[in-house]
């Protein structure tokens, strides 16, 4: 089994050290965890621990190692292979040692104690060696070895104090089945769903070691609480040592590790791989592509949406429906004065086009946003300004709409209308006028008389519409000052007082 790093024995200048691997021997070493001083590790046998510190960098059998005095060890990934049959004696004599270290030592940051820190003694005992050692070998490590080694054993959404537990635990399914249970990026994909220890053919473990394993590697988080409280990660190993003191284990030493995709072919096995993958492809497709389908999805049902309405609208007779002619000609008017477009096109077939249609959302616009922001309502109907005997208005506002609309038929189904229109600004390009200023308190405004010509048809849906607007002149009626007066409140009403500042 390939670990990425290996341990042996070198001489050096006549001393026999144990050397661990780190790299290739052209590796480059980061700088920053090569300054300070040397950590140290622990060596712990039949619960007493003692310091242990490595010696020093050096190139053996070709590769970059860290050597120290000669230990007799082997790794734990031994546990799947020639030592498998001895795994939970060693994992249990594992939580015994690192009970008795110190959490701080231990830091257990990334959730779990990486296996390049856990070496047995082949003579009883266990070597942790410092986090600044890991750190140098993930720093060195190709990224499959740094899984391996660290990564593929981090348990998400694990109980903090739980973790070494759970680790533990994850350390008996290694020798069991010979792969970590959530290195596979579709068990991590499937909600950390490993393939479970019980449905294994002709496994030679008794039913209450096989269901420990299973059950604790999918605790709920209560479980996990109650096991371990709110106790130091190691000390909380004192539940797991508990829950193993009774459990048999008589597998048999192997050569080498089976592989998660050596299980594929197991007639017990492969399905539950199979239905995991499925179930992991679609997580990543939605995660990955989701975002296009949901896309899709919103586009077909604003498409449905939009459709929809316009069918809806289409089949639903416009408010003038029943109207005079004459009739609809006012309302187009009455919604051009009250900048409501909706309402002046309420009669318009689908071809028909509003003359005004720009000047209108324009000003609605305008008024709208100072409306919002200022709280003033800026356009004067021009109707009730006459009505009212021609008052002054608040500046900063402006007379607009419609008003004497006189109209004659001239034909079947084509009618005339003559009308003024009162604007805040002039229809004609000519700018000799522009540098003119009002008088004090005054402002200009413009007014023009305007003959339209309507034609009316009949929709296929039986209602009467106006088929055709043209504008058959626009003569200026000249432009005039209009009073202002600047209002006592900075919030304008609608309708302007017919009191001048000087009645009020």
């Amino acid at each position: 089994m390939d670990t990425g790093i290996e341990t042996f024995d070198t001489l050096l200048e006549g001393t026999e050290y144990s050397c661990i691997t780190i790299g290739e021997k052209g590796i480059e070493l980061p700088s920053y965890l090569m300054q300070g001083i040397k950590a140290c590790g622990y060596i712990v046998r039949n619960g007493v621990s003692e310091s242990w510190y490595w010696d020093g960098l050096t190139i053996a059998k070709n590769k970059r190692c860290i050597y120290f005095k000669k230990l007799p060890l082997f790794s734990i990934t031994d546990l799947a292979t020639k030592k498998r049959s001895q795994a939970l004696a060693l994992v249990r004599e594992l939580a015994k040692a690192l009970a008795v270290l110190p959490p701080k030592f231990l830091d257990l940051s990334s959730g779990i104690l990486p296996l390049w820190r856990i070496w047995f003694l082949t003579d009883g005992g266990v070597l942790i060696l410092p986090q600044t050692l890991a750190d140098l070998f993930s720093s060195c490590a190709i990224e499959t070895t740094r899984a391996f080694q660290s990564t593929g054993w981090v348990h998400y959404d694990t109980h903090k104090p739980f973790t070494l537990c759970d680790q533990m635990t994850q350390f008996l399914y290694f020798a069991i089945l010979g792969f970590p249970p959530f290195l596979s990026g579709e068990t991590r994909e499937d909600a950390f769903r490993p393939l479970p220890v019980s449905i294994l053919p002709n496994l030679q473990l008794p039913e209450k070691t096989i269901d420990f394993i299973d059950d604790t590697l999918k605790l709920s988080l209560t479980k996990q609480r109650d096991a371990s409280g709110n106790q130091e990660s190691n000390a909380a190993l004192s539940w797991f040592i508990e829950q193993t003191e009774g459990l048999q284990w008589n597998l048999e030493d192997r050569d080498e590790p089976r592989t998660r995709d050596s299980y594929n072919q197991d007639p017990s096995c492969g399905p539950f791989l199979e239905k995991q993958k499925k179930r992991a492809d679609r997580k990543i497709f939605w995660r990955k592509k989701g975002w296009i389908v949901a896309s899709v999805v919103a586009v077909v049902f604003l498409v449905v949406w939009f459709t929809g309405s316009r069918i809806k609208a289409s089949l639903t007779p416009p408010y003038t429906a029943g109207m005079s002619d004459v009739q609809i000609i006012d309302e187009f008017y009455a919604g051009q004065t009250e900048l409501d477009i909706q309402k002046m096109e309420a009669s318009l077939s689908g071809k028909a086009k509003n003359p005004a249609s720009m000047e209108v959302t324009n000003l609605f616009v305008s008024r709208q946003t100072r409306q919002a922001y200022e709280n003033i309502s800026t356009q004067i109907d021009p109707n009730k300004w006459i009505k009212e005997g021609k008052p002054a208005i608040p500046e900063g506002t402006y007379l607009y709409g419609v008003t004497d609309v006189k109209i004659v038929q001239t034909g079947d189904n084509v009618y005339r209308a003559t009308s003024t229109i009162y604007t805040p600004y002039s229809y004609s390009d000519d700018t000799t006028n522009d540098e003119e200023q009002p008088s004090a308190a005054h402002a200009f405004m413009y007014s023009y008389q305007q003959v339209q010509e309507f034609t009316f048809g009949v929709s296929k849906h039986g209602w009467t519409v106006i088929t055709n607007i043209t504008n058959i002149s626009v003569k200026d009626l000249g432009r005039f000052e209009v009073e202002t007066y600047v209002p006592a409140s900075k919030s304008l009403i609608a309708e302007p007082s017919t009191q001048t500042p000087a009645q009020q």
